[in-house]
C-alpha cells in the first residue's frame, strides 16, 4: 500500500512540475515572437539584420571613438507606413522606420573626417524584400531622381530623415500619399523583440 501511495504522489508530483514547465514557456521570446503580427515581424526583421550587421557593429565602433563613451544601445521610435497612390506614375507602399542609435561613419576616412548622428532611418518595402538605410544610400546626397524604385526609397529616406530633423513638414509629394503611425505600444513590442 505504501508502496503505490509513494507511486501515485511521485506521479501527481511529475504531472505537476510539467504543468509548471508549460506555464513558464508562455513568455519565452519564441512565444512572444509568435504574436507578432505579420506586419511587426517583418520590421523586427528588418531592423535586427541591420543592427546585428558588421557595418551597424563599424558604426558604433567609431561613434564610441568619436564621443568617448559607449554609444546607446539601438531603438526604434518611430515607424511610418506609407502608400503613395501616385509616385511618378508608379504606386509605393513602404515603412520608414526611425531608430535612436549612436552611429559615425568616414565620409573621407583619408582626411579623417567623418560624422556622428544619434539616429538614423530605414525604407523598407511592404514585402520586406527592400531594406535601405540613410546612411549607405547617401539620402542627404538625393539627386532628385525618382524614376526607379531605388530612386524613390532614397527620396523618401531623405525627407524622412529631414521630417526627423526638424527641417521639413508637410506632404512628401501631392496629398495622394497616406500616413500611419504605428502606436507607443506597437513600437514597445518591436523593441521588446530586437
Amino acid at each position: 500500500m505504501k508502496k503505490w501511495l509513494a507511486l501515485l504522489l511521485a506521479a501527481v508530483m511529475v504531472f505537476s512540475l510539467s504543468a509548471c514547465g508549460e506555464k513558464g514557456t508562455e513568455s519565452t521570446p519564441a512565444a512572444q515572437e509568435s504574436a507578432l503580427t505579420a506586419e511587426q515581424q517583418m520590421i523586427v526583421e528588418a531592423v535586427s539584420a541591420q543592427i546585428q550587421s558588421e557595418t551597424f557593429a563599424q558604426w558604433q565602433e567609431l561613434a564610441e571613438q568619436f564621443k568617448g563613451s559607449a554609444p546607446k544601445a539601438p531603438e526604434v521610435t518611430s515607424v511610418l507606413h506609407y502608400e503613395i497612390e501616385d509616385f511618378d506614375g508608379e504606386k509605393m507602399d513602404c515603412y520608414l522606420v526611425n531608430i535612436s542609435a549612436d552611429v559615425a561613419w568616414w565620409f573621407d576616412e583619408a582626411a579623417q573626417q567623418g560624422t556622428l548622428e544619434e539616429r538614423y532611418q530605414l525604407f523598407v518595402s511592404s514585402d520586406g524584400k527592400t531594406v535601405m538605410d540613410s546612411v549607405t544610400t547617401d539620402a542627404g546626397n538625393f539627386n532628385g531622381d525618382t524614376s526607379t524604385p531605388e530612386g524613390r526609397a532614397t527620396y523618401l529616406l531623405w525627407k524622412f530623415g529631414n521630417m526627423m530633423g526638424g527641417s521639413f513638414q508637410g506632404d512628401f509629394l501631392n496629398d495622394s500619399e497616406t500616413i500611419t503611425e504605428w502606436s507607443a505600444e506597437e513600437l514597445a513590442v518591436i523593441n521588446e523583440n530586437l
